[in-house]
Order: structure tokens, then sequence, then C-alpha cells
């Protein structure tokens, strides 16, 4: 029996990618994580079981460590390798993102940073109508990139990157990616930001941050539906805060499970 392969569990090294839903998912995560990182500068890397990313970035977000398959203990061999990775690089803040429950990873200097809701819509055949005052536009430039990146910063928001200059956090590399990002402007004023990665058969609402100015106008759901009509013949798919998971509802979403994340901290740091 040995020499057969085991019962499919969905997470087995050699699992195609297709075979579920949050697996295309983590396979799209961790290769959009790729693309951003390089795009920065950073380093990617893939062990077994795991898939690292360091953009050598302040957002924590945007160095992340994706699990491909569950971490039962805290001994896991995974962790020393990510943390080893992770300060290989710069040293700056990194997050590692699981779909299933972990050990309380706090002994080895983690930090919770909370459940994420894992959100789901099946395949739109086309988008909605926007308020009349709503433009979303597609980031074509270095300045369209910056303009996003300024909102994402005052609007998510993210404190470690205030005042540092612009293509800091989002550099002009990453206009000519796959990740695509978008503005929305309200009445010309732009106050929204949403990126997208379409691969292994989902659209990945990937980032998302509004002004205060901007919110409950539709830009967020006018920039939601933009991106579903990246790939409307994929599922959708994304992960919320509870601030958010409200307004996917609200659109048809489904919430299909919590997920854990973790931060990692400068040596110097307490708090994102």
């Amino acid at each position: 029996m040995s020499d057969h392969r085991p019962l499919e569990t969905g997470w087995l090294d050699d699992t195609p990618v297709g075979d579920n839903l949050v697996r295309r998912f983590l396979a799209n995560q961790a290769d959009a994580n790729d693309v951003v990182a390089l795009a920065c500068g950073g380093r990617t890397r893939r062990e077994r079981g795991v898939a690292m990313a360091d953009a050598h970035n302040v957002v924590p977000y945007l160095n992340q460590a994706v699990l491909l398959q569950p971490m039962l203990d805290v001994d896991d061999v995974r962790l020393p390798a990510i943390e080893a990775f992770f300060d290989a690089g710069t040293g700056g803040p990194a997050t590692l993102l699981s779909m299933w429950p972990t050990p309380d990873l706090s002994g080895r200097g983690w930090i919770l940073g909370g459940h994420p809701a894992f959100v789901v819509r099946a395949p739109y055949p086309s988008g909605r109508a926007q308020p009349e005052a709503v433009e979303i536009s597609v980031v074509d430039s270095a300045d369209a990139l910056a303009v996003a990146e300024r909102v994402a910063i005052e609007g998510y928001p993210i404190d470690a990157a205030a005042g540092l200059p612009a293509g800091a956090v989002l550099p002009p590399a990453l206009v000519d990616t796959d990740v695509r990002y978008r503005i929305g402007t309200l009445d010309g004023t732009p106050v929204g930001v949403g990126a997208s990665y379409v691969a292994h058969g989902v659209v990945n609402l990937c980032l998302a941050a509004t002004l205060a100015s901007g919110r409950r106008r539709g830009v967020w759901q006018s920039l939601v539906w933009a991106r579903v009509a990246d790939a409307p013949d994929h599922v959708a798919v994304a992960f919320t805060s509870d601030d958010s998971r409200p307004g996917f509802e609200r659109m048809g979403f489904l919430v299909v499970q919590r997920m854990t994340m973790w931060l990692r901290m400068r040596p110097d740091a307490t708090s994102p």
C-alpha cells in the first residue's frame, strides 16, 4: 500500500490546482504576490506547501507567505523557512496567510492580524450601471499609478507609508504587469482604488481602499463590478475585513470561511 498515492485531500503535493476553488485562489494569490514583489525589486521563493514573496515594502501585506497546505503544529518546518526568507531580505514587516486555523505563533514573535472572510461570487455575465458621478478607469501610466498609490495609502490607511515619495509602495513597473489597478473618481476627484489579478480560473479582487469622502457613494461597489468584469466567466474571489464584508454580501458574494493572518514586524516595531 505504501507505493500507492494517498487518498486525495485537496492539499497533496501533486493535487492539481483545479481540484477545488480554494486551491485555485491560493495559486492565484501566490502568483499575484510574486508579480508585485518582482516589480518592486523584491524576491520570491516556493517550497513544499508554501509560497513566499518579499516586495521589500513597508506594507506588510505585500511581503507575504501563503500556506498551500494546512499547518498543524508550531514545529512545522515551514515556519523557520518562512522566517529565514524574510530575514534574508530587508527585515521589514511580513504576513502569513492561511486558509485554515493555525497553531498559536505568538511564541515565535508573530502577531495575530485577524481572521478575514473569504468570499466568492459565481461567474457574472456583465457589470452593473454605476452612479452618474462615479467613473472607473484602468491605471495605464506611472502618473495614474501614483494617484492610485496615494488613495490606497490614505484610504486604507497605511500609516507606515504616509509621506513616502510616489512609487515607494506601488512602483511604476507595476503598470506593465498582469496585476491590474483601477481608480474610482467621484465628480472627477480620485477617491477609490482597486486591484485585480486573473489566473487559475478566478479573478482575485486583491486590493481596495476608499477615501472617507467617497464612501457610501457607489465608488467601492463600482470598482468591484469593474474588476469582476475582467473575467466574467470566472469565479470572483476576495478576502475581506468585516467592514467590507456586508458590501460583498449585498452584491451576491457568499462567505465561505474565515482565514487566518499573522503579522511579523520589524525588530524595532510593535504594530503594523
